[in-house]
């Protein structure tokens, strides 16, 4: 966006694995196809060795193409960028491993090597899949990782219970994967009225993950350092 004044996400987590003992972070959607997957292995197994296995990796396609990819010379098609993504997520896998690792796809190259630091967690960092709903095609990438972020296409309201059901189920049909499985429901709680309601009607469809939506396009509701000082963060 135009307005984005924000700080670099992989950057600000460094800072957060130094400053935190138990909880878990990470991104909510990192563009991958708007850098190179080696380089994103090295900055994540860093940070997940900091933090002491730590770290989930959110990624996603990105936004607007037009302001976040284009002006920098990135690919802009969507269809391109998808490919991307879904090699850039073979390639991360195989190089946070500490494996022997080679890689040939349509986008990148990787010659058969050794990439250290690996990932403190194996077989890999988790990796939840944004997507706008109803799209379908990152809910089966979703289904083959280790979650969902889910949001509404089209639309900044948040996505509904029923909505949740669907997407859930539809995941379902992909997944071959054994382990558990995170569904992430991000919006801004404080604006919420029956705050606990909210938490029982979304947990019932299968989210285990809530997450307060903390970004510079909050408008007058409660400031990051608000929600904080209710509670430590680490």
């Amino acid at each position: 966006m135009k307005d984005a004044n924000v700080l670099d996400p992989l950057t600000v987590l460094t800072a957060i694995a130094n400053h935190t003992k138990k909880i878990r972070f990470g991104t909510t959607v990192t563009p991958l196809s708007r850098k190179q997957p080696w380089d994103v292995a090295k900055e994540t197994a860093t940070i997940d060795q900091l933090s002491n296995g730590r770290l989930t990796l959110g990624v996603g396609l990105g936004a607007d193409p037009k302001e976040e990819f284009e002006p920098f010379g990135i690919e802009g098609n969507a269809k391109l960028r998808s490919e991307m993504l879904d090699e850039s997520l073979d390639i991360l896998q195989g190089l946070w491993s500490g494996e022997m690792f080679s890689y040939s796809g349509k986008h990148y190259k990787v010659e058969e090597r050794l990439f250290l630091p690996k990932s403190t967690q194996q077989p890999r960092i988790p990796i939840w899949v944004g997507g706008t709903w109803p799209n379908k095609k990152p809910f089966r990438r979703a289904a083959k990782y280790d979650g969902v972020f889910p949001l509404k296409a089209g639309s900044v309201d948040p996505l509904t219970p029923d909505e949740y059901r669907e997407i859930v189920a539809y995941i379902k049909k992909y997944r071959t994967q054994k382990g558990a499985f995170d569904v992430v429901f991000s919006t801004y709680f404080n604006a919420h009225k029956g705050f606990k309601k909210v938490l029982i009607n979304y947990s019932e469809t299968g989210v285990n993950w809530f997450v307060e939506c903390l970004n510079p396009w909050r408008g007058d509701l409660a400031s990051f350092e608000e929600i904080i000082s209710n509670g430590p963060l680490g």
